[in-house]
């Protein structure tokens, strides 16, 4: 089984030009903790997760709607292709103590993410245990 099994396609995305509230909208529309950030030509460039959103700007007192994506998102981030196994997800998501993996294509352009629970939702699984006990550990 590959991440283009169970990956979520073409995921909402913003730009780094976005403000932080656009993509707190973006969260609560979409019922999602992370959006990926990608450029003009989609490729992926970073993503912004909701506790990027809280603990680096709303927990220092800025105002959403002047931040903007490219100040509080994490960058690089940490991808996969889209032929990369569940295995290979799973071991990135506790390497990385991540809940979402985005997905390129061949080309370097974001195609979909892979979720921890996709894990869960699919026959990986047994995968979804060895991310849990990673991610839920204290850093």
């Amino acid at each position: 089984m590959q991440a283009s099994d169970i990956m979520t396609r073409n995921p909402r995305c913003c730009s780094a030009r976005d403000s932080v509230q656009g993509v707190a909208r973006i969260m609560r529309e979409a019922d999602v903790g992370e959006v990926p950030v990608v450029d003009e030509q989609q490729n992926l460039v970073g993503v912004i997760t909701d506790r990027d959103i809280v603990v680096r700007c709303v927990a220092e007192g800025e105002t959403l709607d002047a931040c903007l994506v490219d100040t509080y998102m994490t960058a690089p981030a940490v991808s996969l292709p889209e032929d990369a196994s569940v295995e290979d997800i799973a071991n990135a998501m506790a390497k990385e103590a991540v809940r979402r993996i985005p997905i390129t294509d061949k080309d370097g352009k974001l195609c979909g993410i892979v979720a921890q629970a996709d894990l869960e939702h699919s026959a990986a699984r047994s995968q979804k245990e060895k991310v849990s006990q990673r991610v839920s550990t204290p850093h």
